[in-house]
């Protein structure tokens, strides 16, 4: 069984997806990792198949378009910024969505719903995996 796992952004949000899939290789599984490039060596130093996308996304976040549209004051400079990004962010989900091919599951960080859409329309298994609480909790206080 092939499970691929889609993750992105700081190493904080690629580093739980490699505890899984070790966890997942551990338990028989084959397990096909897919973030960005800059963390190849990072995800193969635990034995794991590595799909790199293209790009690193610390480059992106600190880029000029980005940190206009995280710090805009109103909602037309955040359309506006997002509409400057959007290309960069289709080509993302393309690749994203190819990479799941030949899986018989994928599991996905909350950021990278595209592989919620590739599970479906490959007729398989499709798994949020969280690596931050998404629902209150019996812990939770106000």
């Amino acid at each position: 069984m092939l499970i691929t796992i889609l993750t992105g952004g700081s190493r904080g949000d690629v580093q739980p997806y490699i505890a899984l899939g070790v966890a997942l290789k551990r338990a028989g599984c084959d397990v096909r990792m897919v973030t960005f490039e800059n963390y190849a060596d990072f995800v193969k130093s635990y034995g794991l198949d590595m799909l790199p996308i293209k790009g690193d996304v610390r480059v992106v976040a600190s880029s000029e378009d980005v940190m206009a549209t995280a710090q805009a004051d109103n909602p037309l400079k955040v359309v506006l910024g997002l509409n400057k990004l959007r290309s960069y962010i289709f080509d993302l989900q393309k690749d994203f969505f190819a990479a799941c091919a030949g899986s018989d599951a994928i599991v996905y960080h909350p950021a990278l719903t595209i592989g919620y859409f590739a599970a479906r329309q490959m007729n398989i298994p499709a798994i949020l995996a969280s690596p931050f609480p998404m629902t209150p909790t019996r812990e939770y206080r106000r």
